[in-house]
C-alpha cells in the first residue's frame, strides 16, 4: 500500500496530481489557467476590438508589463530595483476575472452589462462574472452560483489598481424595504488603453458604433411597442412630478464610487488610477514603445508606490 502523502506532520488532504504544483491548487505557471474560461455563447462572432481586448487580458498573465499598476500592487521593489512582480496564481485569477468583465461590458457607457431595448439596462452581478471566470466557489449551484475567495481577491486587486469603479445600488419596495440590486461596474477606459490593442481613436470609433446600434435597437422597440414605451415614459415624469427630478436615482444607487474601506487602499487606489491614465497615454502616443520603456518613462513620475507616498508626505 502506498504511503499517504504529508504536508508537515499533517496528512496531505488533496489529490496527488497537485503535489508540488504552485500553492498546492492545481496551478501550473508554466501554461496558466484558461481552460477554466466560459465564454458565453454568441449568434456570431464577438467584434474584433472586443476579442482583442479579452486577448489582451489573457496576455498579462505571461507579460505582467502590460499592466504595470496591477502587477506590482504592492509598490515593492526587488533587490534590483526593478518593480516586485505579483505570485503567477493571482495574475492567472486577475486574467481570468478582467477577461469576464471585458466579455460583459458595454462599451457605448463602458458599463458591465446588457443594454435592453426597451430603455433599461441590466446590471451584471459578480456571480454572472465568476460563472464565465470559471471561479465559482466549490459546492456552487447553477440555480445559486457563489463567487469564490480567489475570484474577490482577484476582483478587489482589480479594483485597487484602478480597473474599474464600483458603487451600490438598490431599489425600495412597496413596503418601504430595500432590495439590493447587482453594483454598477463602470470600467476605466485607460485600463483598457494600457493593454497597448487599440489606439484612442479607434476605441472611440468602437464606442461610437456601440452607441449607435444601441440607439438603433431602442427605436426599433418604440416603433414596435409604442404603448408599452409611452407607459414608461408616463410612470417616468409621474415620479418626477411628485418626488423631484433625482428622487429615483437616489433611490436606486448609493455612492457614485465605493470607497475602500481602508483609507491607505484608497489612496494607493488613487495613484493606481493615475499612473494607469500616465501609462496610456504614453502608450497611445508611441506606439512603437516596447513596454519596457514605457515603464521607465512612468517610473519617473510614478516611482514604486511607497516612494510615490514618500513624495506625497513630503510635499
Amino acid at each position: 500500500m502506498k504511503a499517504p502523502l504529508v504536508w508537515g506532520r499533517a496528512q496531505y488532504e488533496h489529490p496527488g496530481k497537485y503535489w508540488g504544483t504552485g500553492n498546492r491548487c492545481g496551478h501550473d505557471p508554466a501554461k496558466g489557467e484558461f481552460e477554466r474560461y466560459c465564454q458565453p455563447l454568441k449568434k456570431g462572432q464577438l467584434p474584433k476590438l472586443l476579442q482583442s481586448l479579452i486577448d489582451g487580458a489573457k496576455a498579462y498573465y505571461t507579460s505582467p508589463g502590460l499592466l504595470p499598476m496591477l502587477a506590482n500592487l504592492n509598490g515593492k521593489a526587488n533587490a534590483d530595483g526593478n518593480p516586485r512582480c505579483n505570485r503567477s496564481e493571482a495574475r492567472a485569477a486577475e486574467s481570468l476575472v478582467l477577461s469576464a468583465i471585458i466579455q460583459f461590458t458595454e462599451f457605448a457607457s463602458l458599463r458591465v452589462g446588457t443594454p435592453l431595448a426597451d430603455g433599461g439596462f441590466k446590471h451584471r452581478s459578480c456571480a454572472e462574472i465568476a460563472r464565465v471566470a470559471g471561479l465559482l466557489a466549490p459546492g456552487s449551484t447553477p440555480e445559486a452560483p457563489e463567487p469564490s475567495q480567489r475570484f474577490w481577491r482577484a476582483f478587489r486587486r482589480l479594483k485597487l489598481a484602478g480597473a474599474f469603479t464600483v458603487h451600490l445600488q438598490h431599489e425600495v419596495k412597496a413596503d418601504g424595504t430595500k432590495r439590493a440590486r447587482p453594483a454598477v461596474k463602470l470600467l476605466n477606459p485607460d485600463f483598457l488603453l494600457a493593454l497597448g490593442r487599440v489606439g484612442y481613436q479607434r476605441f472611440k470609433e468602437f464606442r461610437d458604433w456601440c452607441s449607435n446600434r444601441i440607439k438603433k435597437a431602442r427605436k426599433k422597440h418604440r416603433e414596435q411597442f409604442p404603448a408599452q414605451h409611452d407607459a414608461a415614459e408616463a410612470r417616468r415624469r409621474l415620479a418626477m412630478e411628485v418626488n423631484g427630478p433625482k428622487a429615483m436615482y437616489k433611490q436606486r444607487r448609493g455612492k457614485k464610487d465605493l470607497p475602500d474601506a481602508n483609507d491607505e487602499k484608497e489612496l494607493q487606489r488613487r495613484y493606481n488610477r493615475e499612473a494607469t491614465a500616465y501609462f496610456a497615454e504614453i502608450v497611445t502616443n508611441n506606439p512603437g514603445a516596447s513596454y519596457a520603456e514605457v515603464n521607465k518613462l512612468v517610473r519617473i513620475k510614478y516611482p514604486p508606490y511607497d516612494e510615490w507616498l514618500d513624495r506625497q508626505r513630503r510635499h
